[in-house]
């Protein structure tokens, strides 16, 4: 109704009349009602409301949800998910061992995580994939609610990050998904610190160094990408920031790696890293100027990711997660920022789509690749009872990977595997697998290097590193003997196998956490196992024993020599054996190898203790093999 029409009846009481024709009075007898101005919006904007105005319990709820689906639906025994499960039976059955004898030879348990397989053992692998998932898509929510207004539909790209991490779930990378929690939860005290205690800097740190430190130590790729975000803080001045968020895991990396030794290679093909490096571009080129910390954080990353291309290192295409995790996130959060078809706006948009369908892509192609045969759980039992009857834990077993790498958690409680699932340690050790060098000849030689006493041939599609094996086998070869095998598996025996032990002692058991061998007389007895420094011998109850201890004849003349006079040599009583980094053969293996005082059983073991291992002391070993030898003084 018109203003003129209201004065018309408000003055006259006539009926107004509008395009010549008379209308109803509101409220007249035969009008329909017209809509109240108060009525408010239908059931599905006002839903649409209330999650804008509550987007941290909407993510959260939501990424609870999906992770339960995940649970039920997606999850099974193979990919990322065998390896998390084979360390977290490995640390529940010997939880002071410090090397795994199962896998490669040795391996360290903190070379893959310091704590993430005992909290996977205790709440369960795919529990812990459920609650790390969940809570960090309520942390991410809560970081970009918090933001001081930087974010202006934080909703959005928060259910990007509860996409994003249903993704790393349904790929299966559990610790690196820990990780992840405590990393966001550092974040989130650095970035959503209260007003009210701005000035606490040293309290915002004592709460953010740990959450750092203990993401770290449950993934150092995630400790990794909290050294991006350092690195972005420190170079635009937020220094307090910076140094809690990166000194911790800088620590850890450092300390993990000096106790734990470690080496390999991470694979990184180009399309892998061309696809996190446009994102990076995306994002430092169309996010708003204002966020100067995205941008830097995002140029640190594009450099970041060019490098690890460039340069072999053991993170390679592990450098991938952030941008899968994240790269929507942020890419989304930017676009409220730009006018609708704009060419910034389309940049974003084409940029956005591109990150989702490749983390889709990706997710679905994990769940095909590494989805195995229900052999591995149905039809084990039969291959496990011919490989114990044939004694079989005295050797090492060569199980040819499969492509779900479901043999890396399954055989390790009864057998001692040549190969397991980290591909770092499997291309430093094993690169015949890798580098088209694989021939009849060089297969028997990998397998007398590695003590391999029986070959398993699954049905189950192999690996990229077992591919030319399988074809090997599968073919034929004179010093394979195929003694059993059925639908799912072939199982051979190595001809004339080379031992675990070298030297006058053979193996009585070989498991995940021990070697337990018969020494026939004194001397040494060189070991295929890769030397560590945990290395040592215990007893019968499982106790290191110790080391060898100077005389107390060495101890007087020690005191009794003049000083300034040459020093006495130290004498030391071996009566429990002592273990020491064999000579160098050439071939680059590092073995290990024992100085036995005497005939008798010996056990080699791995506890966490300090000083660590049953180490020979240097005078002891002079005593034995003679002067170490130097390299040649340079010429003048």
């Amino acid at each position: 109704m018109t203003t003129a029409e209201r004065q018309e009846q408000g003055q006259g009481g006539r009926v107004p009349v509008r395009d010549g024709a008379p209308t109803r009075a509101p409220g007249a007898p035969g009008t329909p009602a017209a809509p109240s101005p108060q009525a408010g919006p239908g059931p599905v904007r006002r839903a649409l409301d209330g999650a804008r105005r509550h987007p941290v319990a909407v993510a959260t709820a939501l990424a609870g949800l999906l992770h339960v689906i995940w649970f039920f639906a997606v999850a099974n025994s193979g990919g990322d998910l065998a390896a998390q499960d084979a360390w977290a039976e490995f640390v529940g059955r010997h939880p002071d061992s410090a090397y795994n004898l199962a896998w490669y030879g040795g391996m360290h348990p903190v070379s893959y995580s310091v704590v993430s397989p005992y909290v996977m053992h205790v709440l369960g692998v795919r529990t812990t994939m459920m609650i790390a998932g969940t809570v960090s898509a309520g942390l991410l929510a809560m970081i970009l609610t918090r933001c001081r207004g930087a974010v202006r539909e934080p909703l959005w790209p928060a259910l990007a990050g509860v996409y994003g991490l249903l993704c790393n779930a349904v790929s299966g990378r559990v610790t690196f998904g820990l990780g992840a929690m405590f990393a966001l939860g550092a974040v989130a005290a650095v970035f959503c610190w209260p007003r009210k205690w701005a000035e606490r800097r040293w309290a915002k740190a004592a709460v953010a160094a740990p959450l750092a430190a203990i993401a770290t130590a449950s993934s150092p790729v995630a400790g990794l990408f909290l050294g991006v975000i350092a690195a972005a803080l420190f170079l635009n001045g937020r220094r307090p920031g910076a140094y809690a968020l990166g000194l911790a895991p800088a620590a850890v990396v450092g300390l993990s790696s000096w106790l734990f030794p470690f080496s390999g290679t991470q694979p990184m093909k180009l399309i892998s890293a061309a696809l996190p490096f446009a994102c990076a571009l995306a994002a430092l080129f169309l996010v708003p100027k204002s966020w100067k910390s995205v941008r830097t954080a995002s140029a640190i990353y594009a450099l970041g990711v060019a490098l690890t291309w460039a340069i072999d290192s053991q993170v390679g295409s592990n450098v991938t997660r952030l941008a899968m995790l994240f790269g929507a996130v942020v890419l989304l959060a930017a676009l409220p920022y730009e006018a609708p078809r704009t060419r910034r706006w389309y940049g974003l948009l084409l940029a956005l789509t591109g990150v989702t369908a490749w983390i889709t892509v990706n997710s679905v192609t994990d769940i095909v690749r590494t989805t195995p045969l229900a052999s591995w759980s149905r039809e084990l039992a039969p291959l496990v009872d011919q490989l114990q009857k044939a004694g079989a834990d005295r050797g090492r077993v060569e199980v040819v990977p499969a492509s779900s790498h479901r043999e890396s958690s399954a055989f390790p409680a009864y057998v001692n595997l040549a190969r397991g699932w980290n591909r770092q340690a499997d291309l430093e050790r094993n690169p015949v697998f890798y580098d088209d060098t694989l021939t009849p000849d060089s297969y028997r030689e990998w397998l007398e290097r590695w003590a391999v006493h029986y070959v398993v041939l699954p049905a189950d599609k192999p690996d990229e590193g077992g591919r030319d094996e399988a074809k090997l086998v599968r073919e034929g070869l004179p010093y394979l003997q195929q003694v059993w095998g059925d639908a799912n598996w072939q199982l051979f025996k190595v001809t004339d196998p080379t031992n675990l032990v070298a030297g006058p002692a053979t193996v009585l058991r070989a498991s995940a956490d021990q070697l337990v061998i018969e020494v026939k007389q004194a001397g040494r007895v060189m070991v295929r196992i890769p030397h560590s420094p945990w290395l040592g011998l215990v007893d019968g109850a499982g106790k290191p024993v110790e080391p060898p201890q100077e005389t107390e004849a060495s101890k007087a003349a020690g005191k009794a020599a003049p000083k300034g006079s040459v020093a006495v040599p130290k004498v030391y009583a071996n009566t429990a054996g002592c273990l020491f980094k064999a000579p160098s053969d050439g071939t680059g293996d590092e073995w290990t190898e024992l100085l036995a005082p005497a005939p008798g059983e010996y056990r080699i073991a791995a506890k966490y203790q300090l000083p660590r291992g049953t180490p020979c002391p240097d005078e002891l070993l002079y005593e034995v093999l003679g002067p170490p030898e130097r390299p040649a003084p340079p010429r003048p």
